[in-house]
């Protein structure tokens, strides 16, 4: 092992974890440089579990019997989320879940159009609002994002503990997009003690990119406390350990997260980080980094160079996967 180790400038790919189970990764140093662009934002609540009632906002307007929508509708839930928004016009239920449908159909600018219908007709709709959130975090529109969440922040839009923890840790993760690391950790210690699990993840994830060794250690590790099913706390707590000097316990934080999700880049180019730098194991390293090539293109540390595959194509020319 490199005695400099954890000083290393290696830029391995952190990913990180948030609120339902969403998982994403981004090529780093300190700050962003390229790598893979499928970074997610936390969600509240679920747009997709069952429809408005019970305790919800009453349906207002409707002109047929819910068996009569349903029956109609029933193999085009996407359709039905359309009508129910004109026949419910005060309703954020069914915008939400169209966008949640026509993100889901690639349809990027229709579900952003309902989620801003959703928003119009309610302020503070925690799952239209974290959707937003991760939508515009995707496409890289930070500012605009911290503009629709700071009135979160500010107390100006009133939301359930949880929900906020939610919206809060999309924030911070806007905020360190943006290069504020400190204005992000400012927005995490607002959460209260009890809501600071939902945003674990997101206290590691900065940590990791420029705390101390021990302190990234412990949150990483409470962060995998928190959601030991996901695979990018796992890889997390992987680069942590990496940087302190504990290759062995970052080889096993990888490996679990690569058994927990295959299709994560972060931590097969992780792996061949360590394999080449850390256990001078080129053979290995070269077979780790041909699995990442599959997965993702980018390349924040030059690997495919180093390895001996000739020069790859700029990270700038190769568009966002």
């Amino acid at each position: 092992m490199r005695p400099d180790a954890w000083r290393s400038p290696l830029r391995l790919l952190l990913a990180f974890a948030l609120l339902a189970g969403a998982t994403a990764g981004c090529g780093i140093r300190l700050l962003h440089r390229g790598g893979p662009a499928d970074v997610t934002a936390p969600v509240a609540g679920d747009a997709a579990a069952k429809p408005p009632g019970d305790g919800r906002k009453p349906r207002t307007g409707k002109k047929k019997s819910d068996s009569q929508t349903a029956s109609a509708f029933a193999n085009d839930p996407l359709g039905e989320a359309h009508e129910r928004m004109v026949e419910e016009p005060g309703e954020p239920w069914w915008p939400t879940r169209a966008a949640q449908l026509e993100a889901a159909a690639g349809h990027t600018a229709a579900a952003e159009n309902s989620l801003r219908t959703a928003l119009t007709r309610d302020s503070a709709y925690a799952p239209a609002l974290t959707q937003l959130s991760r939508m515009l975090y995707q496409q890289g529109r930070h500012d605009e994002a911290v503009r629709l969440l700071e009135p979160v922040r500010d107390h100006r839009t009133s939301l359930n503990a949880t929900d906020r923890a939610a919206v809060l840790a999309g924030l911070a993760l806007h905020e360190a997009a943006l290069g504020h690391d400190d204005e992000a950790r400012a927005t995490l210690d607002m959460l209260g003690h009890a809501d600071r699990d939902d945003a674990a993840g997101v206290a590691a994830y900065l940590a990791v990119r420029g705390g101390s060794a021990d302190s990234a250690v412990k949150l990483t590790q409470a962060a995998v406390k928190a959601a030991p099913e996901s695979a990018a706390n796992h890889n997390n707590l992987g680069i942590a350990l990496l940087r302190s000097a504990d290759p062995d316990g970052a080889a096993r934080e990888f490996e679990r997260a690569i058994a927990l999700d295959p299709a994560l880049p972060g931590p097969w180019y992780n792996m061949a980080i360590l394999e080449r730098w850390y256990r001078l194991d080129h053979a290995a390293a070269t077979q780790r980094f041909q699995q990442y090539w599959t997965r993702s293109h980018a390349d924040p540390d030059s690997l495919y160079a180093e390895l001996g595959h000739g020069s790859p194509a700029p990270v700038a020319e190769e568009g966002h996967k």
